[in-house]
Protein backbone atom coordinates (compact mmCIF):
# COMPACT_ATOMS: atom_id res chain seq x y z
CA UNK A 1 0.00 0.00 0.00
CA UNK A 2 1.21 3.51 -0.77
CA UNK A 3 0.99 6.74 1.14
CA UNK A 4 -1.23 8.06 -1.68
CA UNK A 5 -3.69 5.23 -1.04
CA UNK A 6 -3.66 6.09 2.66
CA UNK A 7 -4.36 9.75 1.99
CA UNK A 8 -7.22 8.93 -0.37
CA UNK A 9 -8.73 6.53 2.16
CA UNK A 10 -8.53 9.13 4.91
CA UNK A 11 -10.14 11.80 2.73
CA UNK A 12 -12.99 9.44 1.90
CA UNK A 13 -13.56 8.83 5.62
CA UNK A 14 -13.19 12.50 6.51
CA UNK A 15 -16.77 13.67 6.10
CA UNK A 16 -18.27 10.63 7.84
CA UNK A 17 -15.90 10.53 10.79
CA UNK A 18 -16.10 14.26 11.45
CA UNK A 19 -19.82 13.88 11.96
CA UNK A 20 -19.50 11.30 14.77
CA UNK A 21 -19.34 13.89 17.54
CA UNK A 22 -22.29 15.83 16.11
CA UNK A 23 -24.32 12.61 15.88
CA UNK A 24 -23.48 11.81 19.49
CA UNK A 25 -24.54 15.27 20.63
CA UNK A 26 -27.79 14.99 18.68
CA UNK A 27 -28.51 11.56 20.19
CA UNK A 28 -28.77 13.13 23.66
CA UNK A 29 -32.18 14.56 22.82
CA UNK A 30 -33.53 11.05 22.18
CA UNK A 31 -33.18 10.05 25.84
CA UNK A 32 -33.12 13.45 27.55
CA UNK A 33 -35.97 15.70 26.48
CA UNK A 34 -34.52 18.53 28.58
CA UNK A 35 -31.07 18.44 26.97
CA UNK A 36 -30.03 21.89 25.76
CA UNK A 37 -27.92 20.91 22.79
CA UNK A 38 -27.20 24.52 21.81
CA UNK A 39 -24.86 24.77 24.81
CA UNK A 40 -22.85 21.79 23.59
CA UNK A 41 -22.66 23.14 20.04
CA UNK A 42 -21.46 26.51 21.35
CA UNK A 43 -18.82 24.90 23.57
CA UNK A 44 -17.64 22.85 20.60
CA UNK A 45 -17.53 25.89 18.30
CA UNK A 46 -15.27 27.71 20.78
CA UNK A 47 -12.86 24.77 20.80
CA UNK A 48 -12.94 24.52 17.00
CA UNK A 49 -12.01 28.20 16.72
CA UNK A 50 -8.98 27.66 18.95
CA UNK A 51 -7.98 24.59 16.93
CA UNK A 52 -8.18 26.68 13.75
CA UNK A 53 -5.89 29.27 15.30
CA UNK A 54 -3.35 26.61 16.29
CA UNK A 55 -3.50 25.04 12.82
CA UNK A 56 -2.72 28.36 11.11
CA UNK A 57 0.26 28.94 13.39
CA UNK A 58 1.72 25.41 13.17
CA UNK A 59 2.03 24.10 9.59
CA UNK A 60 4.00 20.94 10.42
CA UNK A 61 1.50 18.15 11.17
CA UNK A 62 3.63 16.42 13.81
CA UNK A 63 4.13 19.69 15.67
CA UNK A 64 0.45 20.54 15.17
CA UNK A 65 -0.57 17.28 16.82
CA UNK A 66 1.65 18.05 19.81
CA UNK A 67 0.31 21.60 20.04
CA UNK A 68 -3.33 20.49 20.01
CA UNK A 69 -2.75 17.71 22.53
CA UNK A 70 -0.96 20.19 24.77
CA UNK A 71 -3.89 22.60 24.52
CA UNK A 72 -6.47 19.83 25.02
CA UNK A 73 -4.92 18.49 28.23
CA UNK A 74 -3.04 21.44 29.79
CA UNK A 75 -4.90 24.55 28.55
CA UNK A 76 -8.46 23.28 28.17
CA UNK A 77 -7.94 20.75 30.99
CA UNK A 78 -9.66 17.70 29.53
CA UNK A 79 -8.99 14.57 31.55
CA UNK A 80 -10.31 11.22 32.66
CA UNK A 81 -12.78 11.35 35.51
CA UNK A 82 -12.40 10.25 39.10
CA UNK A 83 -15.67 11.94 40.03
CA UNK A 84 -18.40 10.03 41.76
CA UNK A 85 -20.74 10.52 38.80
CA UNK A 86 -23.00 7.97 37.08
CA UNK A 87 -21.35 6.11 34.23
CA UNK A 88 -23.98 7.25 31.73
CA UNK A 89 -23.12 10.84 32.59
CA UNK A 90 -19.38 10.31 32.13
CA UNK A 91 -20.11 8.60 28.80
CA UNK A 92 -21.98 11.65 27.50
CA UNK A 93 -20.10 13.85 25.03
CA UNK A 94 -22.27 16.78 26.16
CA UNK A 95 -21.08 16.24 29.73
CA UNK A 96 -17.46 16.06 28.52
CA UNK A 97 -17.76 19.31 26.58
CA UNK A 98 -19.21 21.03 29.63
CA UNK A 99 -17.13 19.52 32.44
CA UNK A 100 -13.92 18.71 30.47
CA UNK A 101 -13.94 15.25 32.06
CA UNK A 102 -15.45 11.87 31.27
CA UNK A 103 -15.02 8.35 29.99
CA UNK A 104 -12.30 7.26 27.52
CA UNK A 105 -14.84 6.82 24.72
CA UNK A 106 -16.44 10.25 25.10
CA UNK A 107 -13.05 11.94 25.43
CA UNK A 108 -11.81 10.09 22.35
CA UNK A 109 -14.78 11.21 20.27
CA UNK A 110 -14.26 14.85 21.22
CA UNK A 111 -10.49 14.69 20.70
CA UNK A 112 -10.82 12.95 17.31
CA UNK A 113 -13.22 15.63 16.11
CA UNK A 114 -10.79 18.41 17.05
CA UNK A 115 -7.78 16.63 15.55
CA UNK A 116 -9.69 16.10 12.31
CA UNK A 117 -10.62 19.78 12.38
CA UNK A 118 -6.86 20.40 12.36
CA UNK A 119 -6.41 18.29 9.24
CA UNK A 120 -5.07 15.19 11.01
CA UNK A 121 -6.22 11.63 10.21
CA UNK A 122 -7.65 10.78 13.64
CA UNK A 123 -9.98 7.92 14.52
CA UNK A 124 -11.14 5.95 17.51
CA UNK A 125 -9.35 2.64 17.88
CA UNK A 126 -9.50 -0.43 20.08
CA UNK A 127 -6.33 -1.80 21.67
CA UNK A 128 -6.78 -4.86 23.87
CA UNK A 129 -10.35 -3.81 24.65
CA UNK A 130 -9.42 -0.22 25.52
CA UNK A 131 -10.58 2.81 23.53
CA UNK A 132 -7.69 4.89 22.21
CA UNK A 133 -7.14 7.61 19.61
CA UNK A 134 -5.20 6.70 16.48
CA UNK A 135 -3.56 9.44 14.41
CA UNK A 136 -2.17 8.12 11.14
CA UNK A 137 0.64 9.79 9.20
CA UNK A 138 0.93 7.06 6.56
CA UNK A 139 -0.27 3.52 6.11
CA UNK A 140 2.64 2.28 8.23
CA UNK A 141 3.18 4.92 10.89
CA UNK A 142 1.35 7.15 13.31
CA UNK A 143 0.58 7.90 16.93
CA UNK A 144 -1.55 6.17 19.53
CA UNK A 145 -2.95 8.58 22.13
CA UNK A 146 -4.36 7.50 25.49
CA UNK A 147 -7.51 9.64 25.78
CA UNK A 148 -7.59 10.20 29.54
CA UNK A 149 -4.00 11.40 29.92
CA UNK A 150 -2.89 12.43 26.43
CA UNK A 151 0.12 10.13 26.59
CA UNK A 152 1.20 9.47 23.01
CA UNK A 153 3.20 6.62 21.51
CA UNK A 154 4.76 6.72 18.03
CA UNK A 155 4.73 3.49 16.05
CA UNK A 156 6.11 2.37 12.71
CA UNK A 157 5.70 -0.97 10.98
CA UNK A 158 9.12 -2.13 9.69
CA UNK A 159 9.29 -2.91 5.95
CA UNK A 160 10.05 -6.59 6.51
CA UNK A 161 7.11 -7.04 8.90
CA UNK A 162 4.32 -5.49 6.83
CA UNK A 163 3.02 -8.81 5.55
CA UNK A 164 3.34 -10.54 8.93
CA UNK A 165 1.69 -7.90 11.06
CA UNK A 166 -1.87 -6.69 11.06
CA UNK A 167 -2.69 -3.03 11.66
CA UNK A 168 -1.49 -2.09 15.14
CA UNK A 169 -5.03 -1.24 16.26
CA UNK A 170 -8.59 -1.99 15.29
CA UNK A 171 -9.67 1.31 13.77
CA UNK A 172 -13.25 2.39 14.53
CA UNK A 173 -14.74 4.90 12.09
CA UNK A 174 -18.05 6.45 11.05
CA UNK A 175 -21.12 4.40 11.93
CA UNK A 176 -19.04 1.97 14.01
CA UNK A 177 -17.88 4.77 16.31
CA UNK A 178 -21.47 5.98 16.73
CA UNK A 179 -22.65 2.42 17.44
CA UNK A 180 -19.92 2.04 20.08
CA UNK A 181 -21.11 5.24 21.77
CA UNK A 182 -24.75 4.13 21.76
CA UNK A 183 -23.93 0.63 22.98
CA UNK A 184 -21.91 1.94 25.92
CA UNK A 185 -24.68 4.36 26.83
CA UNK A 186 -27.27 1.57 26.55
CA UNK A 187 -25.47 -0.63 29.09
CA UNK A 188 -24.75 2.33 31.38
CA UNK A 189 -28.45 3.26 31.39
CA UNK A 190 -29.43 -0.35 32.11
CA UNK A 191 -27.00 -0.44 35.03
CA UNK A 192 -28.67 2.70 36.40
CA UNK A 193 -32.19 1.25 35.89
CA UNK A 194 -32.91 3.97 33.31
CA UNK A 195 -34.74 1.55 31.05
CA UNK A 196 -36.56 4.15 28.96
CA UNK A 197 -33.24 5.87 28.21
CA UNK A 198 -31.67 2.53 27.28
CA UNK A 199 -34.62 1.79 25.02
CA UNK A 200 -33.92 5.02 23.14
CA UNK A 201 -30.36 3.80 22.53
CA UNK A 202 -31.65 0.46 21.24
CA UNK A 203 -34.05 2.21 18.87
CA UNK A 204 -31.22 4.32 17.45
CA UNK A 205 -29.05 1.22 17.04
CA UNK A 206 -31.85 -0.65 15.32
CA UNK A 207 -32.27 2.29 12.98
CA UNK A 208 -28.78 1.46 11.70
CA UNK A 209 -28.70 -2.32 12.20
CA UNK A 210 -32.27 -3.27 11.32
CA UNK A 211 -33.68 -6.35 13.03
CA UNK A 212 -30.42 -7.33 14.68
CA UNK A 213 -31.36 -10.28 16.94
CA UNK A 214 -29.21 -9.10 19.84
CA UNK A 215 -30.74 -5.62 19.77
CA UNK A 216 -34.17 -7.26 19.57
CA UNK A 217 -33.23 -9.32 22.63
CA UNK A 218 -32.17 -6.19 24.51
CA UNK A 219 -35.31 -4.37 23.42
CA UNK A 220 -37.40 -7.30 24.66
CA UNK A 221 -35.70 -7.13 28.05
CA UNK A 222 -36.29 -3.37 28.28
CA UNK A 223 -39.90 -3.57 27.13
CA UNK A 224 -40.53 -6.09 29.87
CA UNK A 225 -38.95 -3.75 32.41
CA UNK A 226 -41.30 -0.93 31.42
CA UNK A 227 -44.32 -3.26 31.58
CA UNK A 228 -44.93 -4.07 27.91
CA UNK A 229 -44.92 -7.90 28.11
CA UNK A 230 -46.61 -8.65 24.79
CA UNK A 231 -44.08 -6.70 22.71
CA UNK A 232 -41.27 -8.01 24.92
CA UNK A 233 -42.31 -11.60 24.18
CA UNK A 234 -42.27 -10.95 20.43
CA UNK A 235 -38.72 -9.57 20.57
CA UNK A 236 -37.39 -12.37 22.76
CA UNK A 237 -39.03 -14.99 20.55
CA UNK A 238 -37.37 -13.40 17.52
CA UNK A 239 -34.01 -13.76 19.21
CA UNK A 240 -34.67 -17.44 20.02
CA UNK A 241 -35.67 -18.13 16.41
CA UNK A 242 -32.65 -16.34 14.95
CA UNK A 243 -29.99 -17.47 17.45
CA UNK A 244 -30.98 -20.98 18.64
CA UNK A 245 -27.38 -21.88 19.52
CA UNK A 246 -26.70 -18.83 21.69
CA UNK A 247 -25.48 -19.90 25.17
CA UNK A 248 -28.14 -17.74 26.86
CA UNK A 249 -31.01 -19.38 25.01
CA UNK A 250 -32.31 -21.34 28.01
CA UNK A 251 -32.57 -18.15 30.06
CA UNK A 252 -34.38 -16.34 27.25
CA UNK A 253 -36.82 -19.22 26.74
CA UNK A 254 -37.57 -19.19 30.47
CA UNK A 255 -38.32 -15.47 30.26
CA UNK A 256 -40.65 -16.09 27.30
CA UNK A 257 -42.46 -18.76 29.29
CA UNK A 258 -42.95 -16.36 32.19
CA UNK A 259 -44.27 -13.68 29.85
CA UNK A 260 -46.71 -16.14 28.27
CA UNK A 261 -48.10 -16.93 31.72
CA UNK A 262 -48.26 -13.30 32.72
CA UNK A 263 -51.77 -11.88 32.84
CA UNK A 264 -51.16 -8.18 32.32
CA UNK A 265 -53.86 -5.94 33.74
CA UNK A 266 -54.15 -2.33 32.62
CA UNK A 267 -55.12 0.17 35.30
Amino acid sequence: MTDTWFEERERAQDYISQQTLLRCIGAESHWDAQAVLEHSYCQLAELELQVDQISHKVPDLHQRLSAILDAFYTQWLFCGSEQNAPEHQLNSVCYVLKMRSGSPTALSIVLCHLLERAGLAANLAMEQGEVMVHVGFSYDEGYIVEPCSGQQTWYIVPENEKEKQDEPLEIVTGDEAFKLYLAQQKWAFIAADKFGHALSCVELLMGMLGDDPYERRDRGYLLNQINCPKMAKEDLQYFVDECPDDPTIDIIEHQISELADHNHVLH
